[in-house]
């Protein structure tokens, strides 16, 4: 049979799966560092990617990741026994992750991690509306964790209180756009001071899920 009357081989597109990336919200000194900490060393077996935007929370985590000059783009790798993968950013969460998509294969889930005081309303939107991610990524869902000890000082005021969202505060904001929120340091409060939190977290997002947490496990 001649070349020209054989059948063509059909050639078989490879789409990939959008990677899911969470968002982890709360005030420095809440346990975000703790708990990423926590995933990065526990062995889970998954291939995660990790975006850190600030420290505070001890020294641990910048040691292993080895942070580049302050106020630089910085991306310093990390490639753990456990599967992850850690990078440090100075930049916006949406130009890091396009920058982490480079290295698309080396994993299958995002953890972005915002400051403390950030909003993160404006960077959920991005993975609503069609910008240069397209459909590498999508929005898995928003993570809380406050500080049981220290939350009264943070949220000030209720949504209920405090109709206008132009004026609530930062955290109040946190609370009413997360999906998963982590009432840590349990230990250091008694069962009247985080059923009092409870309610008050209640009045401001009903839907979410709450899990308590000892140092962010």
């Amino acid at each position: 049979m001649d070349s020209d009357d054989e059948i063509p081989s059909l050639v078989t597109a490879i789409t990939l799966d959008p990677v899911p990336v969470t968002i982890i919200t709360g005030y420095l000194g809440s346990g975000k560092t703790t708990l990423l900490n926590y995933i990065l060393t526990e062995q889970h077996n998954k291939k995660i990617a990790v975006i850190l935007n600030e420290f505070g929370e001890g020294d641990t985590m910048e040691k292993s990741i080895a942070v580049g000059e302050k106020g630089n783009l910085c991306e310093e790798w990390l490639e753990l026994q456990n599967g992850c993968l850690c990078c440090s950013v100075k930049d916006n969460g949406v130009k890091a992750i396009e920058n982490l998509m480079s290295k698309r294969g080396k994993f299958d889930y995002i953890l972005l991690e915002t400051t403390g005081l950030a909003d993160p309303g404006p960077i959920a939107k991005l993975f609503w509306i069609d910008t240069e991610l397209g459909s590498d990524v999508h929005l898995d869902g928003i993570v809380y964790v406050i500080d049981s000890k220290n939350a009264n000082k943070h949220l000030g005021n209720s949504l209920l209180d405090e109709p206008n969202l132009d004026i609530v505060n930062p955290s109040t904001r946190q609370i009413a756009l997360a999906d998963i929120i982590l009432i840590n340091k349990v230990d250091l409060v008694d069962r009247s001071t985080l059923e009092t939190l409870q309610t008050k977290i209640r009045s401001i997002n009903g839907s979410s899920e709450i899990i308590e947490t000892t140092n962010s496990r």
